[in-house]
């Protein structure tokens, strides 16, 4: 496959991705935002579900397996054979973006400021499934653009759905393993891109749990939304970066950046309380 066909090919696959997931997105627009749930019987236990609530994984589901169909195109495999497992990281944002942005829109109020949330989050996971692509081979400082672009729009993304949450009438059962799953991912992403522990997948699983469980805490707490996710957020990525540089003896003060975001988030959540 030469430069120029794998090119084609590429713009070919990405703008068929995005037309699937724009139309996607519109048909939650169509939906009802209240509908009726079934009754489920699970080994004696009864679970309310409605088919609606599967839209966002769905959706989730098929971007994930669209990006896969669209870094195939990656000048790289014509080198290499290609590989899932390298593909991997690549995969979790757009996938929780994705899902992300469909809870959001499946809780938002049907009006015009629904359209724009929709634009904005939608090219928010254009723009991470382009960096992504991009990212699937390393070259050093030259994709360090890239490489903020994806932290900072999946933890935006993060603290998005954490408002969300508060706001919306889920099940916290459900609103559990969305955290988690979405601060896994993120956080993961995050020691991905950066040297350090080798034990990444454990530390990204330990920084969600913990914020996960605060967050079971703080749903029945009476606090501001926007306060409830800027805490979350915050201390999401302050553990991941703390835990990626942690060494036995080194100091506290010899983490700034951990210390940095908790300094900042405090000072939002305070600001924030004065709205």
């Amino acid at each position: 496959m030469s430069s120029q066909r794998s090119d084609s090919l590429y713009h070919n696959r990405f703008s068929i991705l995005l037309a699937i997931l724009a139309f996607g997105f519109t048909v939650i627009y169509m939906l009802p935002v209240e509908t009726e749930a079934n009754t489920v019987n699970i080994l004696g236990i009864r679970f309310e579900l409605a088919f609606t609530s599967f839209i966002p994984f769905l959706l989730a589901v098929l971007a994930a397996l669209g990006a896969v169909w669209v870094f195939l195109t990656h000048p790289i495999w014509q080198q290499q054979k290609p590989s899932l497992l390298r593909m991997l990281p690549h995969l979790m944002l757009p996938f929780i973006a994705t899902m992300i942005l469909a809870v959001v829109l499946r809780q938002s109020a049907r009006s015009l400021v629904w359209w724009v949330v929709c634009l904005i989050g939608y090219i928010i996971v254009a723009l991470l499934l382009r960096a992504e692509y991009v990212l699937i081979e390393d070259k050093g400082i030259g994709n360090a653009g890239y490489s903020v672009m994806v932290i900072s729009f999946s933890f935006g993304l993060f603290l998005l759905l954490t408002i969300a949450l508060k706001n919306s009438d889920i099940r916290m059962i459900a609103q559990f393993f969305m955290l988690l799953l979405s601060g896994l991912f993120v956080s993961l992403r995050l020691l991905s891109l950066r040297e350090g522990v080798e034990d990444k997948l454990l530390f990204a699983l330990l920084a969600s749990l913990l914020v996960t469980e605060l967050a079971v805490g703080l749903h029945y707490v009476f606090i501001r939304p926007i306060q409830y996710g800027l805490l979350l957020t915050g201390l999401l990525y302050s553990l991941a970066t703390w835990l990626n540089q942690y060494k036995p003896g080194k100091k506290l003060r010899q983490y700034p950046e951990s210390i940095a975001m908790a300094v900042v988030t405090l000072l939002l959540v305070v600001v924030s309380s004065f709205g």
